[in-house]
């Protein structure tokens, strides 16, 4: 029983049973209603106008009517309907061609992802984006935001989100004649939907059984482009088995699309009887005029061009006329180009020039103005068959500068869809290998901790404290030698920094001095010698000196040297340099392996003829490994014995028990490879 608001309160008076606290309860919770009650109609009233206002925008097409809608959806400050209004009028602005209503939602959606870290939003957001790029005749940027947003919807798992966006991927593919590129994407979005498909109930969404049907057509027809034309009519027999089980289709009119599909194919094949056959099942669907204008003036099209073939003339110009004026009135433009120039071949081919030529040039304007590029190119070429003498030529180069820009174009837009899918799938592999070897690196620790365990209950604690006893002797006295030696690499280096800091101050300012006055006494030759000599007196100081790592890391070092030998033809790439913890490593240590990368890097420029050279680091538990490779044209390593500084390099590496090797072969590159223990042990 519900009480309203008078019956409450003469409730209140003439009840002796509730006492005070029970009827301030009482009067909280009814208020509390009534204030939900009111707020459910606020929302629900909001909503039907948000839905009045979508109507009256297709309709008009005005661009204050979504604003209105989108300040309305906002005062509810209801996260779900705000969401579906922007998605919603997104989806009517691309239909309608309207970028700016387009762009707003597209912002309106990012915005809303920003505030509730909403996934599925951000992945709209990203559709739109590829929309808004597609009405920009940018199908590069398109697919790009496309595969996007269909990433974010395989990583939600919303197969169906993921099976769209692959359509719209394949659909791209298609126009840009990517076919191959175009049968991908469509087998990717149907492993999303196909599995969940059952072949005799469909108990799956609604939206997955229509999407099926619609990547089934799809693949139908590349196949028919592709010249696979058994296979095309299998996949559309496919769609239409999909189509006639889903809700809310007519079937009659689905089976007049199937009909000019396999009609068409016939046709292509040379079987035109075959073809006419099917045109005429699809043209004898009741209503099929009327219900649907599309299919009928497709097979009314179809079947006037097979007649032409076969000789019908009569029947092709009164089926061609007739498609043209129901194109005439419904301004189809797309569908005005075919019908022109099919009525240019019509009359090309019964001798009718003045005709074919209006109709050619009727066919290439509207071409022109949609980018119809295909039967741009084929009216170019007929009206230079027909006209004849300069204009005619004018028409055949113009038909071949454009064909040519389009191969051009067609050739790049395939390498960029193949790009980004590329991309998407080497991140995707990257992914897995991380985790893989996360795995691995788990595994790794237990079994190393399991043989430690293992060994600690195998071996008798006598044994295990003399050998840890003479363990530590031994460490200790290899820790010392290497200690030393490092002692002796740090002494050297000081007298190199002093030798250099003599040859800098010292000897390369006597000659300073000394160029001076040779300048000033006109003996410019002997003064130009001088500065050579200057110069390379400061080069020797500069490579003397020792760098510091104390005031610049090693990686900063490094990079700033590889920066020094950056050209366009000459790449120089740092791997894995952030996996070691450089602060940790002595910096003798690190001077050798800065001076062994110049040195190589040096070498490979001068005498390899090399384009890039791989610096890469790793580690192992008690040493760090250096390896630099590059894909010059390697020498014989028998028998190159002069280049000190190969020599020095390996002195300098074996003076703290360090290996050094390189292995080069002809023509296909040199690696060498150093290996430190960090610590001496």
């Amino acid at each position: 029983m519900i009480i309203k608001g008078r019956e409450f309160k003469e409730f209140i008076k003439k009840s002796n049973y509730f006492n005070n606290k029970k009827r301030i309860i009482l009067f909280f919770l009814l208020t509390t209603n009534i204030t939900v009650s009111a707020q459910d109609k606020v929302y629900s009233k909001i909503k039907d106008s948000t839905i009045t206002l979508l109507n009256e925008y297709v309709k008009t097409k005005q661009q204050d009517i979504p604003k209105k809608a989108f300040l309305l959806a906002e005062q509810t400050k209801a996260d779900t309907l705000l969401k579906n209004t922007y998605i919603n009028f997104g989806m009517k602005s691309f239909f309608a061609k309207d970028l700016p209503i387009l762009t707003l939602s597209e912002k309106k959606l990012k915005q809303f992802y920003l505030r509730t870290k909403d996934t599925a939003a951000l992945a709209k957001h990203l559709y739109f984006k590829g929309l808004y790029y597609k009405l920009q005749f940018k199908p590069d940027s398109s697919f790009y935001y496309y595969n996007e947003s269909k990433n974010l919807s395989v990583k939600l798992k919303d197969s169906l989100e993921a099976a769209r966006r692959l359509l719209s991927m394949a659909a791209l593919q298609y126009d840009e004649r990517d076919y191959l590129g175009s049968e991908s994407s469509i087998i990717e979005g149907l492993r999303f939907v196909e599995p969940n498909i059952k072949s005799k109930d469909f108990k799956e969404p609604l939206g997955k059984v229509f999407f099926t049907g619609l990547l089934y057509e799809r693949l139908g027809n590349v196949l028919y482009l592709t010249d696979r034309q058994e296979e095309a009519r299998k996949n559309y027999l496919k769609f239409f088995k999909i189509q006639s089980k889903t809700p809310g289709l007519v079937i009659k009119y689905e089976k007049a699309r199937l009909y000019n599909h396999l009609g068409n194919t016939y046709e292509l094949e040379g079987d035109y009887e075959k073809a006419i056959e099917y045109l005429k099942k699809s043209l004898a669907i009741d209503s099929l005029k009327f219900k649907s204008l599309y299919r009928y003036e497709a097979a009314l099209g179809s079947l006037s061009y097979n007649n032409l073939i076969l000789g019908n003339n009569q029947l092709a110009l009164k089926g061609y006329l007739e498609v043209l004026e129901s194109r005439k009135k419904r301004n189809y433009k797309r569908g005005l180009v075919i019908t022109h120039s099919n009525l240019a071949e019509f009359y090309d081919v019964n001798n009718n020039t003045k005709k074919a030529i209006y109709h050619a040039k009727k066919g290439l304007e509207v071409a022109k103005s949609i980018s119809y590029n295909r039967y741009t190119l084929e009216n170019l070429v007929r009206l230079s068959k027909i006209i004849k003498g300069e204009k005619g030529r004018l028409f055949l180069e113009e038909h071949y500068i454009l064909n040519d820009s389009l191969f051009k174009r067609e050739r790049f837009l395939k390498n960029q869809f193949a790009k980004v899918r590329y991309e998407t799938e080497k991140k995707e592999a990257e992914n897995i290998y991380l985790k893989e070897e996360n795995i691995r690196k788990e595994l790794e620790v237990e079994t190393e901790r399991q043989h430690k365990t293992i060994g600690w209950l195998i071996t008798s604690f006598c044994i295990m404290l003399m050998v840890f006893g003479v363990s530590i002797v031994f460490n200790r006295r290899k820790k010392m030698l290497f200690n030393a030696k490092l002692k002796q690499v740090e002494v050297r280096e000081k007298e190199r920094k002093q030798i250099a800091k003599s040859l800098h101050d010292e000897v390369a300012g006597d000659i300073r001095m000394l160029h001076l006055k040779l300048s000033k006494s006109s003996q410019l030759e002997e003064a130009k010698s001088l500065d050579i000599i200057k110069e390379n007196v400061r080069n020797l100081s500069h490579q003397l000196s020792s760098e510091s790592f104390n005031d610049v890391s090693f990686k900063d070092q490094v990079i700033n040297l590889v920066s020094d030998f950056f050209e366009i033809k000459f790449r120089v790439l740092i791997e894995k340099i952030d996996d070691i913890n450089w602060k940790t490593i002595d910096n003798s240590i690190k001077r050798i392996l800065f001076l062994s990368i110049r040195e190589s890097i040096q070498n490979t420029k001068k005498h390899s003829e090399a384009t890039k050279v791989i610096v890469s680091f790793s580690e192992r538990k008690k040493s760090l490994i250096l390896k630099i490779k590059d894909n010059g044209k390697g020498f014989d390593v028998n028998e190159k014995k002069s280049g000190i500084g190969l020599k020095n390099m390996k002195e300098r590496v074996e003076e703290i028990n360090g290996a050094f090797t390189i292995d080069s072969i002809l023509d296909e590159g040199t690696e060498t490879v150093i290996e430190i223990l960090k610590n001496g042990n």
